[in-house]
């Protein structure tokens, strides 16, 4: 059988999982990811959990057909809830920051001090402030660009770090790091947050404007 794909996205967010017995992928979709990880020996064993039965149906099938059946809890369920046993990792993608934000407060009992891999489509921000709120550091933060957009993709541990507003927008990691994608990434930003009129957003401006001029103040260097 042909190995399994995965678009930028997908295959940063793999990237980001350590080796573990129990992984969990939250909101898991066509189940692409997990069947990824557990293909690779990265997780031995994955919950695989959808709050759409429908969508997870695709994912009971792409596991079946790719034999991994045996290794998978699939189940139906809204956020952490569906969690049967500890995980070491727990990937949630695909959603809202609003979303993604509530999922993990109100599982944070679920949580016992698994990684975290969460991308969020919108609001990002919220994440980040979250992770403080848990009592989470974020580890690493990654770009991926696929089907036309970037992603930012955090990675996040226990531990106790606090952000300033700015660092909650932007990414403390990402203004640390050389990703290649930053700049293009911080470009998309000032395209996509121009036609706002909000007084948050006019912040987010002009700290878009001045990382984006930092890097290529640095880049020029």
């Amino acid at each position: 059988m042909a190995a399994l794909l995965l678009d930028d996205r997908l295959q940063t967010a793999a990237s980001l999982f350590s080796a573990c017995e129990y992984g969990a992928d939250i909101g898991a979709d066509h189940g692409r990811l997990s069947c990824y990880l557990l293909e690779k020996g990265i997780c031995q064993r994955m919950c695989v959990a959808d709050i759409s039965a429908e969508s997870l149906k695709k994912a009971d099938e792409l596991l079946t057909i790719r034999g991994l059946k045996s290794r998978a809890d699939v189940t139906v369920g809204d956020g952490l809830t569906v969690l049967q046993r500890p995980a070491q990792a727990i990937a949630i993608l695909g959603m809202g920051g609003h979303t993604i934000a509530r999922i993990l407060e109100n599982g944070k009992d679920f949580l016992q001090g698994a990684a975290l891999i969460v991308s969020a489509h919108t609001e990002v921000f919220l994440i980040r402030e979250t992770m403080m709120k848990l009592h989470y550091r974020i580890d690493q933060e990654k770009i991926a660009l696929a089907g036309g957009r970037f992603y930012v993709l955090i990675r996040a541990v226990p531990g106790d770090e606090t952000y300033t507003e700015q660092q909650c927008h932007l990414g403390p990691r990402l203004m640390e790091s050389n990703e290649k994608h930053y700049g293009d990434y911080l470009a998309w930003q000032i395209c996509m947050t121009a036609p706002k009129r909000t007084e948050l957003a006019a912040r987010y401006m002009q700290w878009l404007k001045e990382e984006e001029q930092r890097v290529c103040d640095r880049t020029e260097d």
